[in-house]
């Protein structure tokens, strides 16, 4: 690859990272309105059911979409294949799961079975319009035309808020959550296409499917699995503690592990079409790897301890102090998963797609046991949340081992990018924890009075300790 292709790709990995990111930004913070408008017991219901349907989102994909990036002479029979193949899919899933509805409110929820499903069914709309935007998603992905999806998922984010809004103000309770939910899906659907430029056409080749099938199936068992280890205190938590506990844990969850999975997405959309690129210059996706990796702990780490001492102003203003424990335990957990993100992409980029699955598997039968163990010895979501802590350690440090075997990465040279957004974040903490005593007592005071502080604290920091890293992300936002 030539200097100015490197160049290229690297101004449209950053641009990507940042246009994407920026919807994920604000879908963040749309749920929160959840929290302050409605009843505890009705935001837990809704995450509850939530939890599920979108599990079966992600079987009705099949991973195709993520299957036709990955496939480089991906043509658009292809695309036109895997379209019509997951729409029967996802329609098939939302036909079986209306009919087994009563089956599965009892299983997933010992509380108020009929309650879960009147959140349930309807929230199943969703599936066959998630299941087919992947396509467009992947088109444009392939094409690393990032800032056109981009472009969809902020229009598909902007529209859910104002219907949420609309629908508050309405006060039509835990329907906005629901219909909010749904109408994000089509105006999502509806973006992609027009941003892809590109609709299937009505032959079906069956042939075709035998290129990306198989690859397709082990990312979807991968990413189901994984799903369902990431998710499964929070099925855990539904399930055993009810849905005032599943309130407080999802609360805690939004702030801390949820903005990492949004990140997860928002870089396995970026990262994996460019690490595909890449796959045969290990030198180069190593390289690539350590900048994605430092970038997201110069990130994410200062803000999470930002959150770790405003935590208590934060939650007096939604109105949920008792999650402080578990926000600041997720938080720490976060943190060192953080430094994780990205792996995936590595595995899928090198054809490795069974490896994911694998590491699923076991992470899976590791967690599992000990979220058991925490609910029978009445450690309630602390408990839960402690056990996330301690197994995230055990996980990063195995998960960096694989991907060193894979792309021969020293584990030394993965540390010591580690050092500086280390350092930034210390200094981050450290000014806010001095500053925390004298902040004001009202909440939204001290919310943008220690917004303030972080951020002098951060430009500081990065001014001492890693200007020359910002001068490579300028230099790469510019091209």
């Amino acid at each position: 690859m030539s200097t100015d292709g490197r160049a290229s790709l690297t101004t449209q990995t950053i641009h990507g990272v940042f246009w994407t990111g920026g919807a994920s930004l604000l879908a963040l913070f749309i749920p929160l309105a959840l929290y302050a408008f409605l009843a505890q017991a009705d935001v837990g219901l809704y995450e509850g059911a939530l939890n599920i349907v979108m599990l079966l989102a992600l079987v009705g994909d099949l991973g195709l979409s993520s299957a036709l990036v990955q496939f480089r002479q991906a043509a658009d029979e292809h695309y036109s294949a895997t379209f019509w193949v997951s729409l029967a899919a996802g329609l098939a899933i939302t036909a079986t799961a209306w009919a087994t509805a009563p089956w599965v409110a009892r299983l997933a929820y010992e509380g108020d079975p009929r309650a879960f499903q009147r959140v349930f069914a309807p929230l199943m709309l969703l599936v066959p319009f998630a299941a087919v935007s992947g396509v467009f998603r992947a088109r444009l992905q392939f094409n690393l035309r990032l800032k056109a999806m981009a472009v969809a998922e902020m229009a598909s984010v902007l529209v859910y808020g104002l219907v949420v809004a609309v629908l508050l103000a309405l006060d039509m309770g835990l329907w906005s959550a629901i219909l909010g939910a749904l109408v994000r899906e089509v105006a999502l659907l509806a973006a992609m296409a027009i941003g892809a430029g590109w609709w299937p056409s009505w032959r079906f080749s069956p042939r075709v499917l035998r290129d990306i099938l198989p690859f397709g199936l082990h990312f979807t068992g991968s990413r189901t699995v994984n799903y369902l280890s990431s998710n499964l205190a929070s099925f855990v938590v539904f399930n055993q503690l009810g849905h005032n506990e599943m309130a407080s844990y999802k609360l805690a969850d939004r702030l801390t592990t949820m903005p990492l999975l949004r990140l997860s997405t928002v870089l396995t959309r970026v990262s994996f079409p460019t690490f595909a690129s890449m796959q045969a210059d290990d030198a180069l996706l190593r390289r690539s790897y350590l900048k994605f990796v430092q970038s997201i702990a110069l990130v994410f780490w200062p803000a999470l301890l930002a959150l770790v001492v405003l935590a208590p102003r934060l939650l007096d203003l939604i109105g949920m102090p008792t999650a402080l424990g578990p926000v600041r335990l997720l938080a720490a957990a976060t943190i060192v998963r953080a430094v994780g993100l990205v792996v995936g992409s590595v595995y899928m980029a090198k054809g490795r797609a069974n490896w994911s699955l694998y590491w699923s598997v076991a992470t899976m039968a590791v967690l599992l046991p000990g979220l058991i163990w925490s609910v029978g010895g009445g450690g309630g979501v602390e408990g839960i949340c402690q056990v996330l802590l301690t197994t995230s350690v055990l996980f990063l440090v195995a998960s960096q081992y694989l991907a060193g075997r894979l792309i021969d990465q020293p584990l030394g040279a993965y540390l010591r990018v580690m050092v500086r957004p280390g350092l930034v974040a210390l200094v981050v903490g450290a000014v806010l924890a001095a500053s925390a005593p004298w902040l004001p007592r009202d909440p939204w005071m001290a919310l943008a009075a220690g917004g303030v502080l972080a951020g002098i604290a951060f430009g500081a920091s990065l001014r001492l300790l890693a200007r020359d890293l910002c001068q490579q992300y300028w230099r790469g936002i510019r091209g």
